[in-house]
């Protein structure tokens, strides 16, 4: 239970289904937590952890867990890691896992219910694990509480990527390239600012020192998402450089808070942005591409502005609520 983006939509889901008068327990494994996300679950949450190790071996993990499910006797055990469908013996009929990527490995999960976060991650179950039991069920956000972009065109377009620093996924290293493409086009007026942390940090500075555009790169570390949901509105765009992605819960935070997105085409993200429809696409792994849509969101900010006020109504499907009940609904069919 670290910062992240789906660490932080977990607790609004137990806090909602609190709301809704179910019972929840959050079994955390291994060691590592964060205070800060700890501290914004209803106190009416029961939590056992369990302080493992990681890495440690898992048999006497598999012995603590199943012991604890007999005690608590859940009607759905609901688990967001493949390797929890090994370890959980008990009430294996009352299984549900999230699938949260694209690629994770089905080594396990036979016979599992799965939620999918995305129809592609869906497909992408489905073509590994056929006959697989699997429903579409969305990653939510609180559209509600996003402060939105008030409309202008700014001298400087400040672009923003909230994620995790990790380019050989998310692709930071992309967004530099574009930016020192787009230098040497003599394009001068736009900087891009990372928020987020991660074992990229020191090869992406470096990259911007090598690529020469260190003064246009900021690196503004991890805040919690009351600081990204007041300060989204602050910037001009959102790019989402990903070589793969699942969903990207910041893409929807950003399409509440009224930014232009610049994504990869036929990504998780893209999807989410319908298809494509609400934002400007670039091809995968391609700086050059991004580049020229970065150029094209700067020559014409004003449609870019429209699109971003179609996502602000687009992306009430993806509210917190709807994830909510999303799942009871699952949960009940798998009570059935």
């Amino acid at each position: 239970m670290e910062v992240g983006g789906a660490e932080t939509m977990l607790v609004d889901i137990m806090n909602g289904q609190l709301r809704r008068g179910h019972r929840v327990t959050l079994l955390i494994v291994n060691d590592r937590e964060s205070a800060q996300v700890i501290d914004t679950i209803d106190p009416a949450v029961e939590i056992v952890r369990f302080r493992r190790r990681e890495g440690a071996a898992p048999l006497l993990m598999m012995a603590r867990l199943n012991m604890t499910i007999a005690r608590l006797r859940p009607d759905i055990v609901h688990v967001h890691h493949e390797k929890f469908c090994r370890l959980v013996r008990l009430r294996r009929k009352r299984l549900v896992y999230t699938v949260h990527d694209l690629g994770i490995t089905m080594e396990y999960s036979a016979g599992v219910h799965m939620a999918a976060i995305t129809d592609a991650v869906a497909s992408d179950i489905r073509r590994r694990l056929p006959g697989a039991m699997v429903t579409t069920v969305t990653n939510g956000i609180d559209t509600a509480a996003i402060k939105r972009r008030k409309d202008g065109i700014p001298d400087v377009f400040r672009l923003v990527q909230v994620a995790r620093l990790m380019p050989e996924k998310k692709g930071q290293d992309i967004a530099i390239r574009a930016i020192a493409i787009l230098k040497k086009r003599g394009i001068e007026n736009v900087s891009l600012c990372f928020i987020g942390y991660g074992a990229g940090l020191e090869e992406l500075r470096q990259l911007a020192r090598t690529e020469n555009v260190s003064d246009r790169i900021e690196f503004a570390g991890i805040h919690d998402r009351s600081y990204i949901y007041s300060h989204l509105c602050q910037y001009d765009a959102m790019i989402h450089p990903s070589r793969y992605e699942g969903f990207g819960l910041t893409v929807a935070e950003g399409m509440a808070a009224g930014l232009p997105l610049i994504l990869t085409e036929h990504d998780g993200p893209w999807e989410v942005a319908d298809h494509g429809r609400l934002c400007l696409s670039a091809e995968k792994g391609s700086p050059e591409s991004f580049a020229d849509a970065i150029e094209k969101l700067m020559n014409d900010y004003p449609a870019s502005l429209t699109r971003a006020g179609e996502a602000l109504e687009y992306v009430r499907r993806f509210d917190i609520s709807r994830t909510i009940e999303a799942y009871d609904k699952l949960y009940l069919k798998n009570l059935s």
